[in-house]
């Protein structure tokens, strides 16, 4: 790529104590460069534990470290504020690519002009689907049902919402939301869109992005032509979530459901969710309850440690 051109898409990860994770996310993205003009940002929420150099073993990706930890959204727009492609890739540090897998999903993106968003499909180290990748408006009602396993079981919309079950995984289709874990954006859609609100320090940033591209007349778009491996939780310790991400992980829903449920209704509604997650937190500070959510069963935005927080 010569210095005045601008490479076909630009790859922001954000990261957080996942030196080995995100070593094997980068040496993927390498098998990818053959037939993909791309630029990787990576930018460290100050990690301290080796993050840092594992990103400088690829001569190729740009690395910035953070003075603190600045969250997921925060940090992806300072990423997305520098790069340059056509299109943009929100990756994970810990997912692996498939040769070729690149190539293929741009090839898909280009063909849809009104696709402003869109994922692969992700499944775990094990070929589970992780169900999190193509996803509803998350109401009370079909939260509750993915939580329990409920929705499992009752096969109306309402109910399947969350994950949009009436959708096969193998079938490609429209949905409101998608994971942060892979989110291939337009640029040009990304810039009328606006990067991630950054009120919400991580979890359901990634659902409201996706609403709001809606909002502005794009697709969001859930393509399985590429399986993309999304290990899930890596800098946890333990099982557990790190402080922050565990408060994060109880206190979005509250301001998520004030910003897209409007008037009266919803600021109760919302209200009543905050003090219900205050509740929550606190038991599970008590309890010990700061543990990831469980493989084929990760709910919200993403686990802590795939998220760079």
């Amino acid at each position: 790529m010569s210095s005045g051109a601008l490479p076909e898409l630009s790859i922001v990860i954000v990261s957080y104590r996942c030196r080995d994770l995100l070593r094997d996310s980068l040496a993927s993205l390498e098998a990818n460069r053959d037939d993909v003009d791309l630029e990787v940002e990576v930018l460290d929420n100050a990690s301290g534990d080796g993050t840092l150099e594992a990103a400088r073993e690829f001569p190729w990706v740009r690395v910035t470290e953070l003075p603190e930890n600045a969250g997921f959204g925060r940090a992806n727009n300072l990423g997305l504020a520098r790069v340059r492609g056509r299109a943009v890739l929100v990756l994970n540090p810990d997912t692996v690519v498939p040769p070729h897998g690149l190539r293929r999903c741009l090839d898909e993106l280009w063909a849809h002009p009104d696709v402003g968003l869109m994922t692969a499909r992700l499944v775990d180290p094990d070929g589970c689907l992780d169900r999190r990748c193509k996803r509803g408006f998350p109401t009370l009602w079909s939260s509750l049902c993915y939580f329990s396993g409920l929705d499992r079981v009752l096969h109306d919309r309402r109910s399947q919402r969350y994950t949009v079950g009436w959708l096969p995984d193998t079938q490609a289709g429209d949905v409101e939301s998608v994971s942060g874990a892979f989110m291939l954006m337009r640029r040009d859609a990304l810039v009328r869109v606006g990067g991630f609100d950054e009120q919400f320090f991580m979890y359901a940033e990634d659902i409201d992005l996706s609403l709001r591209f809606i909002a502005d007349g794009w697709r969001v778009h859930y393509w399985p032509g590429v399986d993309v491996v999304h290990v899930g939780a890596g800098s946890n310790v333990d099982g557990k979530r790190p402080p922050m991400a565990n408060a994060a992980y109880f206190r979005t829903m509250a301001p998520f459901i004030a910003k897209h449920r409007p008037g009266v209704r919803g600021r109760l509604l919302a209200a009543v969710v905050g003090v219900t997650s205050e509740l929550l937190l606190l038991a599970s500070s008590l309890f010990g309850g700061m543990r990831g959510t469980p493989r084929g069963s990760r709910v919200g935005g993403s686990s802590a440690g795939d998220r760079g927080v």
